[in-house]
């Protein structure tokens, strides 16, 4: 054995192993950096470290076999002593596996000690999980792996603790060649899961594998054969749920899909999952929510006992009613919705989802619907719909920095929801945050320049900055959607054709209705100063105004007719004072609200010539932002006496 060992020595097969394998290191390496530069396969690193593995044993033969020599290589057997220059060629190879070892041991402690992503920040407990892939024959059946898809991640974010992308972000990816790693760290996640979903008549194939975000490694993989039915898909989610439980030490709160809110009929699920796709937070589509709604009652025809079907159709009901037109008819149809949901699954996440949105667009019940939020996130902290719609309860409450938190967290989880971008700059210049309240209203406009949402948004961030002609310009494309704010903000501009032309723009049709011939005939009135209104033009706007106001109006009945203006408009001191005593009723529990109606009082007493009376209410707006809220007030002519006085330059300097 010795002499073998002395044989190898002397034949440096030692030495041609040892360079060898330093240099199918570097090998490994280049083809780990090409196959992600190149988008090669994900199998081709795999292809060259199995190559250089079978390669190894070869090395070994043929340095054992032949000897390098000035003749080159020839058979160890027939080199003599004289001809071999074993040790100076052994003497090289030292040489170079120093070197590689070193190369190595250098690229090891850079790879070690490199500097994180500054865009990167990962949640250890925290999951992607990309579109399914349909592998069924029929592509209309491309549902429902987007189905399974979009209920797997409700039942992820049921676990404590857990990160779960939502999925409006993640279907960007669908299809996507690109790597694991790279699809984590754009995402911010510390696991990707990939799955594909294949229904063939009465069965369905469902595989998923869980992948390592930091080095594309496998954490799990399994598949699922099954006879196709709801309870077989539920049983299928809760073992993926566990599993990802486990893996990314998350604690799951509950058993997942064993729901007492869902169903044992396959049609009533197909119906539902294709309802699902179509209902999204913050979507102002109309057709689509109609869709939404009539796929919910075939889920509801096929089982007239089907909980989630029952919350979920209220839920795109309300949305069809805040969203589009108030109509009491929808509201009404959504609280139906609502109380058969509630007798089918009191305590369940949908039922909880829907109870609180109805509470918060339908009643104004802002206490009641972030009660039920938090019932909503203890059943699913995860849940970006909850998570979101609690921040918007308690960014009106007033609490803005605990707002911005949750509206900040739901868009991590969300970050290509675009509803969360004008939100989150709003609730920026709530607190004065001008700079990141812009970069989020350009944000906005780059995802999608032509969101009415987007562009209300960003007039009202242009406003609070005080930039008058920036929010008239910005707000233009809702003019017939909002004549009377847009109105708002051309008389904010001071500039004569900008109010002429935001009153010629309020459609004959609105006018004429009843609901706003008092808006336009105040809008015109309020306009005076600036356009110089004829005595004609007064005359009649005021008798419009007085037709239609009834002096004893609570202000609670009618939040949004502007009537402490009309009543100042019209000289009624008396009806002012009692709509001002009114007010902290009207805005106890709605900071937003509140902004508009001290910023309506103050005015109202301004063109009173009450001066004192309307800093009370300058003063009660700067308590609930800061001194910034002036500048909505800075250009105004009205407000140009209150200027000169202590109490305003207490306010301004950020005293009072």
């Amino acid at each position: 054995m010795i002499k073998l060992f002395s044989e190898l020595r002397r034949r440096n097969v030692f030495r041609v192993c040892g360079t060898y394998v330093v240099a199918a290191w570097f090998l490994v390496q280049t083809a780990f950096t090409l196959e992600g530069v190149m988008n090669l396969p994900e199998w081709f690193d795999g292809l060259i470290m199995a190559v250089a593995i079978l390669g190894f044993p070869i090395i070994a033969i043929l340095a054992w076999a032949f000897e390098l020599t000035p003749d080159g290589f020839k058979r160890t057997e027939v080199v003599s002593a004289e001809q071999s220059i074993a040790a100076q060629t052994g003497k090289k190879l030292d040489i170079a596996i120093v070197i590689g070892l070193v190369l190595v041991a250098g690229l090891l402690l850079a790879d070690r000690f490199k500097p994180a992503a500054p865009q990167f920040r990962l949640n250890a407990a925290s999951v992607a999980v990309l579109p399914f892939e349909n592998r069924s024959l029929e592509d209309a059946d491309a549902f429902f792996a987007d189905g399974i898809h979009d209920e797997l991640l409700t039942t992820l974010s049921r676990i404590t603790g857990l990160d779960v992308i939502s999925r409006t972000s993640v279907m960007g990816y669908r299809g996507t060649d690109k790597r694991v790693p790279d699809i984590a760290e754009e995402l911010g996640v510390a696991a990707v899961l990939e799955g594909a979903v294949q229904r063939s008549g009465e069965r369905v194939r469902i595989t998923v594998q869980l992948i390592d975000g930091t080095n594309d490694r496998h954490i799990w993989a399994e598949s699922y054969d099954r006879p196709l039915s709801p309870e077989n898909i539920f049983d299928i989610q809760g073992e993926i749920t566990n599993v990802i439980a486990s893996a990314l030490q998350g604690v799951l709160i509950n058993d997942g899909p064993a729901r007492e809110d869902a169903t044992q009929n396959l049609a009533a699920y197909d119906a539902y999952l294709k309802a699902r796709l179509l209902t999204n937070p913050g979507e102002d589509n109309v057709e689509e929510l109609k869709l939404a709604i009539a796929a919910y009652e075939d889920a509801i025809i096929a089982d007239a006992d089907y909980a989630q079907a029952w919350a979920k159709k209220a839920y795109a009901q309300m949305a069809l009613y805040w969203f589009h037109g108030r109509d009491v008819d929808i509201k009404t149809a959504a609280k139906s919705s609502l109380d058969r949901a509630k007798t089918l699954a009191p305590d369940g996440l949908e039922t909880h989802l829907a109870n609180a949105f109805y509470l918060y667009w339908g009643e104004s019940d802002y206490r009641g619907a972030e009660a039920t939020f938090d019932k909503a996130l203890s059943v699913a902290p995860g849940n970006v719909d909850a998570i979101a719609g609690q921040a918007f309860l308690t960014r009106r409450l007033g609490n803005f920095d605990e707002a911005l938190t949750g509206l900040e967290k739901a868009h991590r989880l969300d970050p290509a929801s675009f509803y969360l971008i004008p939100e989150l700059a709003l609730s920026h210049v709530l607190l004065g945050n001008f700079a990141q309240a812009d970069e989020f209203i350009q944000k906005a406009k780059a995802m999608n320049p032509d969101s009415l949402q987007g562009h209300g948004f960003a007039a009202a961030v242009a406003q609070f900055r005080g930039d008058a002609n920036a929010a008239f310009d910005a707000f233009k494309p809702l003019a017939t959607y909002a004549p009377y704010t847009y109105v708002n903000y051309a008389l904010a501009t001071r500039d004569e054709d900008k109010v002429r032309a935001a009153l010629a723009v309020w459609p004959e049709a609105q006018r004429a209705t009843t609901a706003q011939k008092a808006e336009y005939a105040l809008a015109q009135l309020r306009s005076d100063e600036i356009i110089s209104l004829t005595l004609d033009e007064r005359t009649r706007h005021e008798t419009t105004l007085r037709t239609l106001f009834d002096p004893s109006i609570r202000w609670r009945d009618k939040p949004e007719g502007h009537l402490v203006l009309i009543a100042a408009i019209l000289g009624e001191v008396r009806a002012v004072d009692r709509l001002a005593e009114e007010a902290p009723d009207l805005v106890k529990d709605d900071a937003i609200q509140a902004i508009s109606a001290y910023s309506d009082l103050a005015e109202s007493y301004m063109r009173l010539d009450m001066a004192d009376r309307a800093l009370d209410y300058v003063e009660k707006m700067n308590k609930l932002t800061g001194p910034y809220i002036l500048r909505v007030f800075e250009d105004d002519p009205l407000f140009e006496p209150l200027k000169s006085t202590t109490r305003w330059a207490d306010i301004k300097n950020g005293i009072g």
